[in-house]
């Protein structure tokens, strides 16, 4: 009586599992609203649309896509030049890249920056500010933009019917800067009264930098909706399209490519069920058999890591005899090791480029870099090692290591 109890429990049990999956799979696919920017993602916040549009419009030599960081791209590629484009909820660059890109501008050439949020770093060199457009007795916000240029200007505003932060420039510099497109809280009227910079272009020495603080203006559901696609193809139009356009894919939301063996699964709800109900299986599997079959496990204590205290006696070895030299050089040998295998730089041949790259990833001023290399020869060359030569030498790499 006790077994058939249990078996019509377990049947009762499969039943309400195979009805939550099947009510599970059967329902609608939510819309993705994350954002994503990448070429390739065809969701409300993807560039898919904008990408394709402004690819169509130029010669293929002119639109190049760009999927490395810009620090690695503008050093392999010095002379390059054109327009960098970066479109993004959010951008933010470390001070190495932010010098480089500004570098290149001031060559000659454009920057184009549509985010959010843009790096604060290159808002303060810009002496930029900027701020949120709030509304107290509106529940949600609608963003209206427009462009300030009365060739580009429509007769009335463009609407983004999501509810969405305003985002503007607060304070620019006149000196420098123009303004070229204006936003507003929409307000029961497709009228910007109250304007607030949202699109400007400041000079830098020879080059431009273009910054604009509404990215969903390259989204597909805002490209695809009425006539909005004319805003950000006038948008854009400020863009030299005789020159390399680069189109950078390194700083987006979304990823250009998939790295988990899952994702063919995960990416299909039936198959994705299928796997969840074989994970759930094998839990229950292990859960019931488990306790029959299992039994105790010995504890066996792990070997005892002796390189330490190896290491140590070595040294000691070293020190007691006054090989000052074969320490030091073995310390060199060590920090090139780290160089090859954290760094992921050759150290065949240390040439100028060679000092910038390792000066670059470790975080140090290339300076210092060639400082210490610089000791490096000079203890080689010495034919007295002292110990106090051992102890600046270990103070040098320490500190280099540091940052």
């Amino acid at each position: 009586m006790r077994n058939k109890k249990t078996n019509i429990l377990l049947v009762v049990l499969i039943l309400i599992l195979g009805l939550l999956i099947y009510v599970e799979t059967s329902k609608p696919i939510p819309v993705n609203w994350s954002p994503s920017y990448s070429k390739i993602d065809k969701i409300p916040l993807g560039s898919y649309v904008s990408h394709r549009l402004i690819k169509a419009s130029l010669d293929d030599s002119i639109l190049k896509d760009i999927n490395q960081p810009p620090y690695e791209y503008l050093t392999d590629n010095p002379n390059q030049e054109g327009s960098y484009v970066f479109i993004n909820n959010h951008i933010d660059f470390d001070k190495s890249e932010m010098n480089q890109l500004l570098a290149w501008v001031a060559k000659g050439n454009t920057l184009f920056i549509s985010a959010n949020t843009i790096e604060k770093k290159l808002l303060d060199t810009l002496l930029i500010k900027t701020d949120q457009e709030t509304s107290y007795d509106q529940v949600t916000i609608h963003p209206l933009v427009a462009l300030v240029n009365p060739m580009l200007k429509k007769e009335s505003p463009f609407l983004y019917d999501r509810n969405n932060y305003t985002r503007y420039f607060s304070a620019i510099d006149t000196t420098h800067a123009t303004v070229l497109g204006v936003t507003q809280i929409y307000r029961d009227s497709l009228l910007i009264d109250q304007p607030k910079f949202n699109y400007i272009k400041h000079s830098f020495y020879k080059g431009n930098i273009f910054l604009h603080t509404f990215p969903e203006a390259f989204g597909n559901y805002f490209m695809l909706k009425d006539g909005n696609y004319h805003y950000t193809q006038n948008l854009f139009s400020y863009i030299d399209a005789q020159k390399p356009i680069l189109w950078d894919h390194y700083y987006k939301a979304g990823k250009i490519f998939n790295t988990s063996p899952l994702y063919i699964l995960l990416n299909n709800k039936h198959l994705k069920w299928s796997y969840y109900f074989i994970l759930i299986g094998g839990v229950l599997f292990i859960i019931f058999e488990g306790k029959r079959k299992q039994r105790s496990i010995p504890i066996i204590p792990p070997l005892k890591n002796q390189t330490i205290a190896f290491t140590r006696t070595i040294s000691g070895m070293y020190f007691e005899k006054r090989k000052h030299r074969e320490i030091g050089n073995k310390q060199i040998l060590l920090f090139m090791d780290y160089i090859r295998n954290q760094l992921r730089i050759p150290t065949d041949s240390i040439t100028e480029q060679t000092l910038s790259d390792i000066a670059a990833r470790s975080n140090n001023e290339l300076d210092d870099t060639k400082n210490l290399f610089t000791y490096f020869n000079g203890f080689k060359e010495k034919t007295v090692v002292t110990p106090d030569d051992l102890i600046e030498l270990n103070r040098l790499i320490t500190n280099f290591k540091a940052k």
